[in-house]
C-alpha cells in the first residue's frame, strides 16, 4: 500500500512522515502562495523491504554488482492502485526536474529515486534497520502544458532576489521577487525556491535549505532590488522572539527569546545524542546571539494520553534528564549564563515542588542569574497564585492561548464566532497582575491572544513585562502596535 496526501491536505502532524518539504509548502499554499496541483507520494517499505531482503547479506561491493538485478525486479512491479488513481487520466507530470507523459515511466522514476537513495545509505553505512526510514516522500505535479523550470533565492550579501531562468516577463519577476521574500518570512529560514512557470503563471513546486551564497551569473540570471528600510521603535513592554522552530532571527533589536523544548527534539529519533546536539546548538547560538538578553529555555511540555507539562518530567525520568543535560551543558560548559529555565504546565503547587526537587536532584537551583518561570497555562494556577509564589518562582509566563481554552471552553482558531470572545478572560487575568507586581515577579504573555485589541489593552494596563512574538512579521511590526497602544493608554487616562 502506498500512502499518498495532496500537499494541501499535509499537516504539522503529517511532516514527520511526508518531510518538510511537502509541509513548509503546504503551509505557503494555505498562505495564500501560487503552488502546483500535486500530492505527496511515500515509498512503499513493503514492497523495498521484499526486494532488497535478497540482498541484505551481500557486501557493498556486491551489491553494486547486482544493482542491476534490483532494478530489473523493481521495474516488474506493477502501479501501485492508490498511485494510479490519484494520477487519473492525467497527461503529464512534474517530478524532480523532469516531465513524465506515462504512468509507467512516472512509476518507474519514482522508484530510481528510492533505489538511489538506497543504494547511497548502503555504500555509506552497509545494510541497517533505519534504511527504509530514511527514505523520503516525493512530491508529483499535474503539468499537461509546456513548462519553464526556474529557481530564485534572496542572496543576503547583494541584499537582492536571484532568479535563474530564462524567458520570464517583467510581471513573473516581480512575483518571484516577492514570492521569495514573503516566503523567506512566512516559514523563518531561507530557502531556494523552485518554480514553474506555465504560460506565465508561475507555480512553486519545491523548497531547498539555503546555505550559502550561491554564485550569481551577470549574462543569465535575473537580479531584483530589494530597497527595505527598517524604523527603530522602542516601547515600554519588552518583545521576545519565539525561536522554537528555525534559526531567522528578525533584523530588530529584540528584548530576548523563548525556546520551547519539544519543537526542537524529535521524537521519533532513537539517538539521544542527536537530540541532546540539536537542543545544545539551539541554546548555544540562542545564547551567543542575544549575549546580553535572557534566553527563556522552557523544559518540553510533550502531550501522551492525558499527561503532558511538568507531570510528564516527573515520571519520565530519561526525559528530564535529556533537557537537563543540555541546559547543564550550555550553562556550565559553555559558560553562558543568560540561558534562564521555563517550567511547563502545572496544576498545583505540590507539582511545582516536586518538579524543583527532581531538577535540584541534577545540579539546577534557582539562584545567581539562574531564574525559574513558570508557564501559565490552566485556570487553577491564577486562582491559587500566592501558593505558587511561596513555592518561589521568578517569573510567570502566561499562555493565554491555553488559558482561554480551559476558561472559554474553545481554541483560539474555532470559528470566527468566537474569536473575539475575550471579554471572560480579560476579566480573569486581571487581577492576577497585582499580585504579581507585589511579589516583584516579571510577566510574559504569549499566544496568539497576545495581539488582540482587548487582550493586548489588559496586558499593558496590567503591566505586562514582555510580549512573546511567534513569527519574525509579527516581531518586526510589534514595537510599533505596543508603542501605538501605550501612548494612546496614556492619553485616555490623562484626557
Amino acid at each position: 500500500m502506498t500512502n499518498i496526501l495532496p500537499i494541501k491536505f499535509i499537516s504539522e502532524s503529517d511532516q514527520p512522515e511526508y518531510g518538510v518539504t511537502a509541509y513548509n509548502l503546504s503551509r505557503l499554499e494555505r498562505a495564500g502562495f501560487p503552488i502546483a496541483p500535486g500530492f505527496a507520494v511515500c515509498p512503499p517499505e513493503i514492497i523495498f523491504q521484499t526486494v532488497l531482503e535478497h540482498f541484505k547479506t551481500a557486501s557493498r561491493e556486491v551489491f553494486q554488482q547486482r544493482l542491476a538485478i534490483v532494478k530489473s525486479k523493481i521495474g516488474k512491479i506493477p502501479l501501485s492502485p492508490e498511485l494510479d488513481k490519484v494520477l487519473g487520466r492525467g497527461k503529464g507530470w512534474y517530478l524532480k526536474g523532469g516531465i513524465f507523459k506515462t504512468k509507467k515511466e512516472l512509476w518507474q522514476a519514482l522508484f530510481n529515486i528510492w533505489l538511489n537513495h538506497a543504494y547511497a545509505r548502503i555504500w555509506q553505512e552497509g545494510f541497517n534497520s533505519g534504511l527504509l526510514s530514511s527514505l523520503t516522500s516525493q512530491l508529483i505535479f499535474l503539468v499537461e502544458k509546456q513548462i519553464v523550470p526556474g529557481s530564485a533565492f534572496f542572496d543576503p550579501n547583494l541584499g537582492e532576489v536571484i532568479i535563474k531562468a530564462s524567458g520570464l516577463n517583467p510581471e513573473s519577476q516581480k512575483l518571484i521577487g516577492k514570492l521569495v521574500i514573503e516566503g523567506n518570512k512566512k516559514l523563518f529560514l531561507p530557502y531556494i525556491y523552485e518554480f514553474i512557470s506555465i504560460k506565465g503563471k508561475i507555480l512553486l513546486v519545491g523548497l531547498a535549505p539555503f546555505t550559502q551564497t550561491l554564485p550569481v551569473s551577470k549574462t543569465e540570471d535575473i537580479v531584483i532590488p530589494q530597497n527595505i528600510q527598517k524604523k527603530a521603535v522602542k516601547s515600554a513592554v519588552k518583545v521576545f522572539f519565539n525561536l522554537s522552530s528555525g534559526f531567522s532571527i528578525p533584523g530588530m533589536d529584540l528584548d530576548g527569546v523563548l525556546i520551547e523544548a519539544e519543537r526542537v527534539l524529535d521524537l521519533r529519533q532513537t539517538d539521544r545524542r542527536v537530540n541532546f546536539e540539536n537542543l545544545v546548538f539551539k541554546l548555544a547560538e540562542s545564547a551567543l546571539s542575544f549575549t546580553t538578553k535572557p534566553v527563556i529555555y522552557r523544559l518540553p511540555d510533550i502531550l501522551d494520553g492525558d499527561i503532558d507539562g511538568a507531570l510528564r518530567l516527573i515520571h519520565q525520568k530519561s526525559l528530564l534528564d535529556l533537557a537537563c543535560d543540555a541546559f547543564l551543558f550550555v550553562r556550565n560548559k559553555k559558560n553562558l549564563l543568560n540561558v534562564e529555565l521555563g517550567i511547563p504546565g502545572l496544576r498545583s503547587a505540590d507539582e511545582l515542588v516536586r518538579i524543583k526537587q527532581e531538577l535540584a536532584a541534577r545540579g539546577i537551583n534557582r539562584k545567581g542569574t539562574l531564574r525559574f518561570w513558570q508557564e501559565v497555562f490552566v485556570p487553577e494556577n491564577l486562582i491559587n497564585l500566592e501558593d505558587y509564589l511561596a513555592v518561589g518562582i521568578d517569573g510567570v509566563i502566561l499562555n493565554l492561548d491555553r488559558l482561554q481554552l480551559h476558561l472559554g471552553g474553545y481554541k483560539v482558531t474555532e470559528g470566527e464566532f468566537y474569536r473575539k470572545q475575550v471579554a471572560a478572560l480579560v476579566k480573569f487575568i486581571g487581577p492576577a497582575f497585582k499580585i504579581l507586581h507585589k511579589a516583584r515577579i516579571h510577566v510574559l504573555a504569549k499566544g496568539e491572544l497576545c495581539i488582540y485589541p482587548d487582550i493586548l489593552d489588559c496586558l499593558i494596563e496590567g503591566g505586562v513585562w514582555g510580549i512573546v512574538a511567534n513569527t519574525e512579521i509579527e516581531a518586526e511590526s510589534l514595537p510599533e502596535h505596543l508603542n501605538w497602544s501605550e501612548r494612546r493608554m496614556v492619553a485616555k487616562r490623562f484626557a
